[in-house]
């Protein structure tokens, strides 16, 4: 059976790295630096998932969740933010406007990978 397929995007390279090292056993796992190299990717690539981090230079993580939705091919993709905002507030706004999942910074390689494999199976 093939791997589901992961896009991450993360401004910090480390942190893509790391989660790209959490997930790659399971899944295919493509990380980006920016919103706008993702949703080029996904256009040609769709996902069976993205792990979007909040606050990125250019392209915000609702900025690109936003373009995901809007696109009819891509449109229905979970979206996870993983990000350092803990607030409950951002989390509430996030979810109510189309995540599918929302994980604090830092996070275990369980958490992230438990909440992956939730949001796969709906």
């Amino acid at each position: 059976m093939d791997k589901r397929d992961i896009v991450v995007v993360d401004d910090q390279p480390s942190i893509c790295k790391e989660i790209v090292a959490f997930l790659k056993d399971d899944y295919t796992v493509h990380a980006f630096l920016t919103g706008k190299d993702a949703l080029a990717y996904m256009s040609e690539h769709p996902a069976d998932l993205v792990i979007l981090d909040y606050e990125m230079p250019n392209m915000t993580g609702y900025e690109v969740m936003m373009a995901i939705r809007l696109n009819q091919s891509i449109g229905n993709t979970p979206v996870i933010f993983l990000t350092s905002w803990t607030k409950e507030r951002m989390r509430q706004e996030m979810m109510g406007r189309g995540a599918t999942d929302f994980l604090c910074k830092p996070v275990t390689k369980a958490e992230l990978r438990e909440c992956v494999k939730n949001n796969l199976l709906n």
